[in-house]
């Protein structure tokens, strides 16, 4: 059956699968989204008759892995994860070659909260000095986050407009190499997800400044919220698995009958704490839903950030 444009399948739900499925990550491995989809994936291979494949497909933002996801044959055998609001912001920012209408919701996977994070030998070990800094010495201070209108680059910049200080915000392709910058004191701080960054602090390389959080981070108590310090920012990231729209329901429903199981599985649950993922299901209802919320964001909020 064809699907407009250049989709074409020939999806069978009653034999599906009948090969093996490709996941693509449009993000290097070894950062937060592959960890995650890498334990959850080896966690549903054990209700799933065929091999999942993890393919990361890294670059623009993680426009690259977007689009050959979205652009997929809709027939169950390409599926991706996406992270939000990175997926919504994009084609906002810039003339994107996917549309975010091009996929459909099978599961929310991870909620990963925002954090501001320096080295532990940083002269600023409080918020409060970071910010007096940063007021005193306007674009001084330098931000790493994981790429142009990216998911860190808009939380860092809602909290720089919050504190009312001017910082200069750096790019980097992922998350890897946004950390490896800070860690190499290329950079002052960085705004990170809690799971890119939790080893580091709890080794003693890192310090966590602030969560992006309404309570405080459990495990890291002694953190204060950016809201209690007078900075009302929510940020994290979902990270949400979907397939390419079109896909059969019944193809959709089985995916998510299989990585609903693995989610709330023991073994994921405690693989996903030792990596500090913190785990959020939502129904494919309930994430599409998210996806609008955050797409209202990004149309209402983000312009007023000075991001482009």
């Amino acid at each position: 059956m064809a699907c407009g444009g250049e989709k074409k399948t020939e999806a069978n739900p009653e034999t599906y699968p009948d090969k093996p499925v490709n996941v693509i990550i449009a993000y290097k491995a070894g950062g937060g989204t592959d960890v995650g989809a890498r334990i959850l994936m080896a966690e549903a291979q054990k209700n799933f008759p065929q091999t999942f494949v993890i393919v990361n497909k890294p670059g623009a933002d993680g426009e690259i892995g977007y689009t050959e996801l979205a652009k997929a044959a809709p027939d169950g055998y390409t599926i991706g994860f996406i992270n939000l609001p990175t997926f919504v912001s994009l084609p906002h920012e810039r003339q994107t070659k996917y549309k975010i209408d091009d996929v459909e919701p099978i599961m929310n996977h991870v909620y990963d909260p925002g954090v501001l994070v320096v080295k532990a030998d940083s002269k600023f070990q409080t918020l409060a000095e970071f910010v007096e800094y940063a007021k005193a010495h306007p674009e001084e201070l330098t931000i790493s986050n994981n790429g142009t209108g990216a998911s860190n680059h808009i939380g860092a910049a809602h909290f720089a407009k919050e504190a009312g200080i001017k910082v200069t915000h750096v790019p980097f392709g992922g998350s890897t190499d946004m950390i490896s910058a800070l860690r190499g004191d290329h950079v002052t701080a960085t705004v990170a997800k809690i799971s890119e960054v939790a080893s580091l602090v709890k080794s003693g390389e890192l310090k966590l400044l602030a969560s992006f959080t309404e309570t405080r981070l459990e495990g890291f108590e002694d953190v204060p919220t950016l809201t209690e310090s007078g900075y009302p920012v929510i940020f994290g990231s979902a990270r949400a698995i979907v397939a390419p729209k079109g896909t059969p329901k019944e193809i959709i429903q089985k995916l998510h009958d299989v990585f609903k199981a693995a989610l709330e599985s023991e073994d994921n649950i405690e693989k996903s704490k030792n990596a500090s993922l913190p785990l959020k299901y939502m129904s494919p209802e309930e994430l599409a839903q998210y996806i609008k919320e955050q797409e209202k964001y990004i149309i209402e909020t983000v312009p007023t950030l000075g991001i482009n």
